[in-house]
C-alpha cells in the first residue's frame, strides 16, 4: 500500500504525540507496558523451565537406554 505524499511529509515523533496526550492516557500506557513486561518475563521463565524439563527427560531416557541395551 503506497503512502500519500502529504502523510510522509509530516512525520511526527513519538515525543510530540506523548506531549499532547491527556494526563490519564500516559498513566494507562505505562501500566499496560508494565503488564506486557511482566507477561514477557513470565513467558521466558516458563520457556526456560520447559527446556530444562525436556533436557532432564532426554538425559533420563539416554541413561536408561545405556543401562538397558536390549
Amino acid at each position: 500500500m503506497a503512502m500519500d505524499s502529504s502523510t510522509t511529509d509530516h512525520l511526527v515523533s513519538p515525543a510530540q504525540v506523548w506531549r499532547h496526550l491527556s494526563t490519564d492516557l500516559p498513566v494507562h500506557v505505562i501500566r499496560l507496558l508494565a503488564q506486557l513486561a511482566a507477561h514477557l518475563g513470565l513467558t521466558e521463565a516458563e520457556e526456560e523451565r520447559a527446556q530444562l524439563a525436556r533436557k532432564e527427560t532426554r538425559d533420563a531416557l539416554s541413561a536408561a537406554a545405556q543401562q538397558d541395551p536390549a
